[in-house]
């Protein structure tokens, strides 16, 4: 496929890496992007992606999302790992060998041409009833027909990225990549665009791999969802599975609309007490030293890894190490010195009895009225109406805290009157407030 000889290195593969390549399209195993800089753009990042998968990539700017997609579609090198495509290591593949569609955020239309043209660029080594054909698939399913000759000048936003779209399609690539294609729509067309790309995805029934910082975007549109943050991977998963169990407080405060709320708060055997000092009991006793414990594992696999890394960058010989192994030298000498760090903190608050923690509560779980569950008092700080219902914000100690409410259970409530609260027993998160790691 990728127009090279096969390197000779499939003995050197594990067999569970050797299975992920035969059963999966696309496998990127333990992939980092370093600069000559010293910044590392993407860190340690695995992921398998399945024919047919529509895999969303989501997390604010910067977290290294975009740089993810540009490595998987060739316009970016990969500082270290492997990536492969249908069964072979792609690392060194020139972009058009890949297999891959790439739809830009800026649309990337040339504006001298018209749509017709534009869709068909680079396709002259087909026949001319073959450029129709695809011509006019791309056209009847994107409802661009009656626009192949105007210019890209004299269409919509929403247009211009179904040109984009249908420049991808005519292609026929098996893989579909997505660069935030949305972020230039207004609100109502951002809305249209997402149910035509899904829709677009059922009918093609091809893979998509999609960036987005958008977390409506991501919760609405994945088949399976990867929460990046800082280079790193947060969470992989169904967007139900991530909402409903989320691995950490990041995960926890990004994902939702409203997002769950972040309450600080000192765990201590079977209770916890919040800023303020009111008690809450739990059901049962939590094992911080069981927590702790697994944590220390965690991080020691992980400084392992890194001194282990550290150990094959410096026995490459300095006449030989370019800038890429240089600084993922660096990189990695740095992150043992924060997991030895984190490894200190952790053994120490293993003593401890109690520790400092974030609850997670869901703004819908939050009740007005008595229910079976948790109950504390809050302030009311504001209330906004939202349509039929409003959206009120709670503060606790230094926490603030959103929760949704009918007009009628809200119209009575009055600012900086305190109001009891109601969590039932199984809809609370607890994460440790320093590595912000889920425990219950």
């Amino acid at each position: 496929m990728f127009g090279k000889k096969k390197e000779n290195e499939e003995e050197s593969l594990s067999k569970e890496l050797q299975k992920k390549i035969s059963e999966n399209l696309v496998v990127l195993d333990h992939i980092s992007k370093v600069y000559s800089n010293g910044l590392e753009a993407v860190h340690d990042f695995s992921l398998e992606i399945k024919k047919g998968d529509f895999v969303v990539l989501v997390g604010p700017s910067g977290c290294g999302k975009s740089t993810t997609l540009r490595m998987l579609a060739g316009l970016e090198d990969i500082t270290a790992g492997s990536l492969y495509i249908s069964g072979k290591k792609a690392n060194k593949a020139e972009p058009r060998e890949r297999g891959v569609s790439m739809v830009f955020q800026s649309y990337a239309l040339y504006p001298h041409m018209s749509v017709k043209e534009n869709m068909t660029f680079g396709l002259d080594k087909l026949d001319k009833k073959e450029i129709e054909r695809r011509i006019h698939y791309a056209s009847s399913i994107l409802g661009l027909d009656e626009y192949l000759d105007r210019k890209p000048s004299a269409l919509s936003g929403g247009q211009c990225q179904r040109v984009a779209l249908g420049r991808a399609i005519v292609r026929e690539s098996p893989i579909f990549l997505l660069d935030e294609p949305l972020s230039n729509l207004d609100a109502k067309l951002r809305v249209q665009m997402r149910s035509e790309i899904i829709k677009l995805h059922e009918q093609l029934k091809n893979t998509i791999v999609y960036v987005t910082h958008d977390q409506i975007e991501a919760m609405t549109m994945a088949s399976k969802l990867v929460i990046m943050n800082k280079g790193v991977i947060q969470q992989i998963g169904t967007p139900k599975e991530i909402y409903e169990n989320p691995a950490n407080s990041f995960v926890a405060a990004f994902i939702g609309s409203p997002a769950m709320n972040i309450i600080k708060a000192n765990l201590h055997g079977d209770s916890f007490s919040l800023e303020d000092g009111q008690e809450i009991k739990l059901h049962s006793k939590v094992d911080i030293k069981g927590f702790y414990a697994k944590e220390k594992e965690t991080v020691q696999k992980e400084k392992e890894y890194s001194e282990s890394k550290v150990k094959e960058y410096e026995n490459v010989p300095k006449r030989k190490r370019d800038e890429s192994v240089s600084a993922l030298l660096e990189v990695n000498k740095k992150k043992i010195i924060d997991l030895t760090n984190e490894l200190e903190r952790v053994s120490e608050e293993e003593k401890k009895n109690d520790m400092d923690v974030l609850l997670g509560l869901r703004p819908e779980d939050i009740s007005l009225k008595e229910i079976k569950g948790f109950s504390f008092h809050a302030q009311l700080e504001t209330k906004e109406l939202l349509g039929a219902d409003y959206q009120l914000r709670f503060v606790v100690g230094s926490s603030s805290f959103i929760v949704n409410a009918s007009l009628n259970d809200a119209m009575p409530l009055e600012i900086n009157k305190t109001y009891s609260l109601y969590l039932p027993y199984d809809s609370l998160s607890i994460f440790d407030y320093v590595s912000g790691n889920r425990i219950i």
